[in-house]
């Protein structure tokens, strides 16, 4: 049995961080009770650009009645998309589950955990993940031009990160 979607249409009263300190949904008030939308933390930082205390909030989402949520004081919905006037839902900007390219100069580079170089960040503010291996495979340094493709999503500054598994025409393993 397919899981079927709910708009809610309502006003945000707080946006909900993550431990790590990341969006991870908001809370709405709709028709004078308040519910709670929570969203994988790759669209979290969307909500930021989307809504916060006091704007209108408009999403289709999924009831969560998993047994976490059994005791929890109002309603819990799993995001599915942003939503307009009518309830349709609006396709989000660099959101695409598929292949995107990104293309640019690299201005500095981007370092693990643990010290080791793991990507680029294009002059753009734009971030490319490659992990060490990867910047092993293609040697790129400040300067260098990249074409790289990979799957998108965003960061909490709202600049795209590519999870990139080919630059410069190089497979990344």
């Amino acid at each position: 049995m397919a899981k079927k979607s709910k708009f809610i249409n309502g006003t945000c009263q707080q946006l909900l961080f993550s431990p790590k300190g990341g969006i991870q949904g908001a809370l709405v008030k709709e028709k004078g009770a308040v519910v709670q939308v929570t969203a994988h933390p790759d669209i979290g930082a969307l909500f930021m650009r989307a809504t916060g205390r006091g704007k209108r909030l408009r999403v289709l989402a999924v009831a969560d009645h998993s047994p976490k949520t059994a005791d929890g004081v109002h309603p819990v919905y799993q995001f599915e998309s942003f939503a307009d006037a009518s309830g349709k839902a609006v396709k989000l900007p660099h959101a695409d589950s598929g292949n995107t390219t990104i293309k640019g100069v690299v201005a500095a580079l981007h370092f693990a955990r643990h010290g080791q170089p793991n990507g680029v960040i294009l002059k753009t503010g734009e971030f490319i993940h490659l992990r060490p291996q990867g910047m092993s495979q293609t040697k790129l340094e400040v300067g260098s031009k990249v074409n790289a493709v990979g799957e998108v999503r965003m960061t909490l500054l709202n600049t795209r990160l590519l999870e990139a598994h080919e630059v410069n025409g190089i497979a990344l393993h």
